[in-house]
């Protein structure tokens, strides 16, 4: 990730933040089915009747259009290009007639994140609504080792960051455990038809 992407994620970011609205925000939003796994053999989803995700085997993922045109490409900011994995599933927004699909990339074998992307599209306009880089600005680290990942709780839509470590006095790599070290609600607002996020606090 150069300077420039850094820059224009965190301008974005603070965007975000300074504009969220208090936490009875407009809209809920909530998910459409399961997460969709890309990974090894199984590198094309059919999402819908007309978007299909494929992996390129090289990092990179794209959404395609019933055509087969590609619309979107998400490639992971670790720049790996071997033992990627891609996590897609769509969001719906009570009353709102675009379409949205988040999308998480992961490397390795514990599943360290290498990318996040929000996607819209409405009326065939595709768009990237955030982006790992923009997260910056309500706390999140994209560059350093996280497992990231988004749950309905208590009605929010909750963005959530953990790390892994080993306790005092253990051995064994099966004795790590995972801890929460950021969170931020994703809503939506009517009045600016756009996503904005709100850091939490933990604990």
């Amino acid at each position: 990730m150069n300077i420039k992407t850094l820059a224009a994620g965190l301008l974005t970011g603070l965007l975000l933040a300074t504009g969220m609205p208090a936490a009875s925000a407009d809209s809920s939003v909530e998910p459409v089915g399961q997460r969709t796994f890309l990974y090894l053999d199984k590198r094309e989803i059919q999402l819908t009747e007309d978007v299909k995700a494929v992996d390129m085997k090289d990092g990179t993922l794209f959404l395609m259009d019933a055509a087969g045109n590609r619309k979107m490409a998400m490639k992971n900011i670790d720049d790996a290009r071997e033992f990627v994995a891609f996590y897609v599933r769509e969001l719906r927004v009570a009353g709102e007639p675009a379409r949205f699909w988040e999308i998480f990339a992961t490397v390795g074998a514990h599943d360290k994140n290498c990318g996040y992307w929000l996607i819209s599209e409405e009326n065939g306009q595709w768009r990237f609504v955030l982006m790992a880089e923009d997260l910056i600005a309500v706390g999140y680290k994209p560059l350093e080792w996280h497992l990231l990942s988004s749950n309905i709780e208590n009605g929010q839509y909750i963005l959530q960051s953990a790390i892994e470590y080993l306790p005092d006095n253990a051995q064994f790599a099966c004795e790590r455990q995972i801890l929460t070290d950021w969170q931020a609600e994703l809503v939506w607002s009517e009045k600016t038809r756009s996503f904005l996020l709100r850091q939490l606090p933990l604990g």
